[in-house]
C-alpha cells in the first residue's frame, strides 16, 4: 500500500493544478456566474446547452430546485410542478424568486466553463481521499496527518465557491479563494517531497534567499489577484483593454506596487541562485532552470500588460505562470537543509 502513495500525491497535485487552470479561464470568459447556484446548475447536475432548457413551457414538468429565467429574473421551483400557468403557481408558492444575488443571464458557454472547472474540483477529490486511506492503511501518521489538512482545505475552497457564487464574485472573495487553492497544492508539494525523500544541504544565506524569495512570490500572487479584480470591475464599466493599463497607472496603487514588485521577485530569486553556487544535484539544478523561465514568462506576459493592450489570453497564462514559480520554489525549499 505505501508504494501508491507518492503516485496518489503526484495525482493529486496535478489535478488540483489543473483546477487552478481551469479557475483562470474562467476567469478570462467571465464564466464565474455561468452557474448562478451551486452545488448544481440550474438545479441541473448536467447543465443546459441552450435558452430554451431556462424557459418556462407550459405542460413541462420541472423537478423541485430547477431553475429558470422568467422576466429576467431566476425562480426556483419548489417542489416538481407541472407547468400550467406560472403567475397561478407563484401565487400558490410554487416559484420563489433567488435572492442570493440579482444576477439573471444565461449564456452557454459560460456555464460550460464554469461546470467544468466545478467538475474538475470535485474529480480532485478522488485522488485526495485515496491517499488519506491509503497513508493512514500505511500507517504513515505524518503523510495522513498532511493527506487530511489537503482533504479539509478542498472542502474549504468547495465551501469558498460556493460563497463566491452566492455573493455574485464579491470583492476580495476570489482572492480568498485563489489562497485556498494555492493551500492545496503547497499540501501536496509537501507529501511528494516527503515521499520523494530528496534532500539537499545549502548554505544558510542560500536558504534564506529561498524563504525570502518565497514570501516575496506568494505577496506578488496575491496583489497580482487582487490586481485581476479590479480589471474585472474596468471592464464591465465599459472601459476597453487597450486603455486598461494606463487607467491602472494612473488610479490604482497596487497595480503600480504590483509590477514593480516584479523586480523585486528577480532579485530574491537571483540572490538565492547565486549563493546556491553553480553545482547541484541534478533535480535542484531543474528547479533552478524552470524558476528562470517561469520568471522570463512572467516578464513577457507583464510586458504584454503594459504595451500589448492587456490581450485576455495572456492573463491565465501569467497566473499559472505565477503559482508554477511559487511552487517550484516552494518545493525546493522542502527539499533543502541548512548546511
Amino acid at each position: 500500500m505505501k508504494g501508491w502513495l507518492l503516485p496518489l500525491a503526484r495525482w493529486a497535485f496535478w489535478l488540483a493544478f489543473l483546477v487552478v487552470l481551469a479557475g483562470s479561464v474562467v476567469r478570462m470568459t467571465g464564466s464565474g456566474m455561468g452557474c448562478p447556484d451551486w452545488p448544481k446548475c440550474f438545479g441541473l447536475l448536467v447543465p443546459p446547452t441552450e435558452v430554451e432548457q431556462v424557459t418556462y413551457h407550459e405542460g413541462e414538468t420541472y423537478a423541485s430546485g430547477r431553475m429558470l429565467l422568467v422576466d429576467d429574473r431566476f425562480w426556483v421551483a419548489q417542489k416538481e410542478v407541472i407547468a400550467g400557468d406560472f403567475e397561478a403557481e407563484r401565487e400558490r408558492g410554487d416559484w420563489s424568486l433567488y435572492t442570493k444575488h440579482d444576477y439573471h443571464i444565461f449564456h452557454p458557454l459560460h456555464t460550460w466553463v464554469e461546470f467544468i472547472n466545478r467538475l474538475l474540483g470535485a474529480l480532485a477529490g478522488v485522488p485526495a481521499l485515496l491517499l488519506l486511506m491509503a497513508s493512514a492503511w500505511a500507517r504513515d501518521l505524518r503523510t495522513t496527518v498532511l493527506a487530511l489538512g489537503a482533504v479539509l482545505a478542498l472542502g474549504l475552497v468547495a465551501w469558498l465557491g460556493k460563497l463566491v457564487v452566492d455573493g455574485n464574485l464579491l470583492p476580495h472573495s476570489i482572492t480568498i479563494h485563489m489562497m485556498g487553492a494555492l493551500a492545496i497544492l503547497a499540501i501536496d508539494s509537501v507529501i511528494i517531497q516527503r515521499l520523494k525523500g530528496a534532500r539537499v544541504r545549502w548554505h544558510r544565506s542560500a536558504r534564506w534567499g529561498l524563504f525570502v524569495a518565497l514570501v516575496v512570490t506568494l505577496v506578488q500572487i496575491l496583489t497580482g489577484t487582487e490586481v485581476r479584480e479590479t480589471v474585472d470591475v474596468l471592464l464591465a464599466e465599459g472601459l476597453g483593454r487597450p486603455d486598461l493599463a494606463r487607467q491602472l497607472a494612473s488610479s490604482q496603487v497596487l497595480y503600480l506596487v504590483h509590477r514593480s514588485g516584479y523586480w523585486v521577485v528577480l532579485l530574491s530569486h537571483l540572490f538565492w541562485m547565486w549563493r546556491m553556487g553553480p553545482f547541484g544535484q541534478g533535480h535542484v539544478l531543474r528547479a533552478r532552470n524552470a524558476t528562470l523561465a517561469l520568471l522570463a514568462a512572467q516578464m513577457t506576459t507583464g510586458l504584454l500588460f503594459a504595451y500589448g493592450a492587456f490581450p485576455a489570453w495572456a492573463q491565465p497564462v501569467h497566473l499559472v505562470m505565477g503559482v508554477g514559480l511559487f511552487l517550484t520554489t516552494w518545493g525546493l525549499f522542502w527539499r533543502t537543509r541548512t548546511a
